[in-house]
């Protein structure tokens, strides 16, 4: 045996010790999978700058709210979005509430709910698939979940569906327990977790939650043909529950809109918001879903083939049957009636794909690699990730450092010393690097790479290139051609304008800073000449990518104070 052979071998038998060590002890297991997810979600969480649109308007509508102490009133500027439930706006209030006035400014106050969201989530996939798959296999289900990218993006923004993970994981495991347990055995308190799932989906996004279950459930009976299971849900206790818990949307929204909650939208927008706040721009080619849910649960979806084979082979029994019912059911939903991305919809199938994963590593009691596993060569995956880390890198702009480098090499040799475990059959050691290799993988990207990014945040490029100027002024800051949420979260509710509503320029002298996309100058200037107006000097220039739109932008910096450089 060689050297490194024997070390691969040591590092087996301690990756399989640490594994058994973790599962059979409740603390241990929760607080392992706590620090797994907060090395995937926190740098991001933390560091990236406002990201997502609707994050961001999400957020300045709770700051918003958060100032003018209204807990009722949502809305972006002037502009309400009636089909968005308010328990996400509570959420980001109490966010608020708790770190103080000082933290108001930060986009994470607001994101931290998201990141409670993603903790609880996956503890609850570890919890409640314990009794069904073993102390060892919800260990490796929750981790699997923990690590999947998606689940990371969405435990890091400040939108519903980071929360949301909660309320889809404990109403579909819920769901899972009941159907899978003994008749006769009491399902009280699973149907409680059920029904308060739901209706706590319902207050953050609608129907998401429930549309996921009853898919399942569709599903689910079209393969076994039965439904007399469905009363261990105590519907008659669980419904009203559900609709106490979801009702301050509709009371808030009856408010709102002077009696008649929805009256502002038609009856179409009615239907189509009812499946989650989210709105689709552009139609879906075909299998979108289905390939963004394979390639966003990486790295468990290498074992999606035999855990899915696992699945269907094993559909007489009922944890099987239910699980391959909620992958199915609810990606031929999407597939067929979604309107919404999938990026913000397919991590409702997760803890079922984990679930289907820690199965197919299950043989007769022990570990083992399954037949189907995908396993690329380790000099493949070396390749492809210096390949995807350094374009990465390269095309955002990102300057080279030590931090950079050092975390680039680590997550790169940890991902690539998984594939040769692999390929060794050495199971153990396989899923204690590959996990912790996604950890620091997606800690990495969201954490250090993208947040470095020189050209990826204009709002923040602007922000940085005229902090020096606004010492020599006590005018307001205007932004022209760049309508982004994050331009408003980042310099102000008033920095947005337009060149038609340019009437002067701070006649009193106090002098101003206005900063002008590019393709936008000639009309501005125009408008400008018209009204006997100018800009001043130009003092200064930013380029910078709109991620949102896929665009290169380049801005000129105007000033019209006397002191400025």
């Amino acid at each position: 045996m060689t050297e490194f052979s024997s070390t691969l071998a040591h590092i087996e038998q301690r990756s399989a010790r640490a594994i058994d060590a973790t599962a059979k002890r409740p603390w241990l297991a929760a607080a392992v999978l706590i620090a797994i997810a907060l090395l995937c979600y926190l740098p991001g969480l933390l560091a990236l700058p406002p990201l997502d649109r609707t994050g961001v308007i999400y957020a300045e509508s709770s700051r918003a709210m958060l100032e003018r102490g209204d807990l009722l009133d949502a809305r972006f500027l002037e502009q309400q979005f009636a089909f968005r439930p308010i328990g996400v706006y509570w959420l980001q209030i109490a966010s608020g509430k708790l770190l103080g006035p000082g933290a108001w400014d930060a986009i994470s106050t607001y994101r931290f709910p998201s990141l409670l969201g993603g903790l609880l989530a996956v503890l609850a996939v570890w919890w409640l698939l314990r009794p069904l798959l073993g102390p060892r296999g919800s260990v490796i289900a929750a981790a699997f979940y923990a690590v999947a990218p998606i689940v990371a993006l969405q435990a890091q923004l400040a939108i519903p569906e980071g929360p949301l993970l909660l309320a889809a994981a404990v109403a579909q495991l819920s769901l899972l327990r009941i159907y899978c347990a003994a008749e006769g055995e009491r399902h009280t308190g699973l149907a409680i977790l059920f029904w308060a799932a739901q209706g706590f989906g319902i207050l953050l996004n609608a129907l998401a939650v429930p549309i996921l279950s009853l898919s399942t459930i569709i599903a689910l009976f079209i393969f076994d043909r039965k439904a007399g299971w469905l009363k261990r849900l105590r519907p008659l206790m669980g419904v009203p529950a559900m609709i106490v818990i979801a009702a301050p949307w509709i009371l808030v929204r009856a408010h709102i809109d002077g009696g008649v909650p929805f009256s502002s939208l038609t009856w179409w927008e009615f239907l189509n918001a009812l499946g989650g706040a989210q709105d689709m721009k552009l139609q879906a080619v075909p299998f979108t879903f289905t390939l963004t849910a394979i390639v966003g649960f990486l790295p468990g979806a290498v074992l999606l083939v035999p855990g899915i084979k696992e699945l269907w082979t094993g559909r007489a029994a009922a944890l099987q049957r239910l699980l391959f019912a909620w992958l199915f059911g609810y990606l031929v939903y999407l597939e067929l009636i979604a309107s919404k991305p999938a990026l913000y919809t397919v991590q409702a199938v997760f803890p079922a794909a984990a679930a289907a994963a820690a199965l197919a590593l299950e043989r007769n009691g022990h570990l083992e690699i399954p037949p189907g596993m995908l396993r690329l060569p380790w000099w493949l995956v070396l390749a492809v990730l210096a390949a995807l880390l350094s374009g990465v890198m390269w095309i955002a702009g990102i300057p080279p450092n030590v931090g950079i480098v050092m975390g680039a090499l680590i997550v790169t040799a940890m991902i690539t010393l998984a594939a040769i475990t692999a390929s060794q059959n050495l199971v153990a050691a396989w899923l204690v690097t590959i996990v912790v290799g996604f950890a620091l993988f997606v800690g990495f990207m969201f954490g250090a790479v993208m947040p470095h990014s020189e050209k990826a945040w204009p709002a923040e490029r602007v922000a940085a290139a005229i902090a020096p100027l606004q010492r020599c002024v006590s005018g307001p800051v205007k932004v022209i051609g760049f309508r982004e949420p994050s331009t408003i979260f980042t310099l102000g509710r008033k920095s947005i304008v337009m060149p038609d509503d340019i009437n002067d320029w701070h006649p009193s002298g106090e002098g101003d800073i206005t900063i002008v996309e590019d393709r936008w100058d000639a009309e501005l200037q125009a408008a400008l000449l018209a009204r006997g107006a100018g800009l001043g000097r130009r003092v200064g220039c930013v380029e910078a990518f709109n991620i949102m739109r896929g665009c290169t932008l380049s801005f000129s910096i105007y000033g019209t104070s006397d002191q400025l450089p």
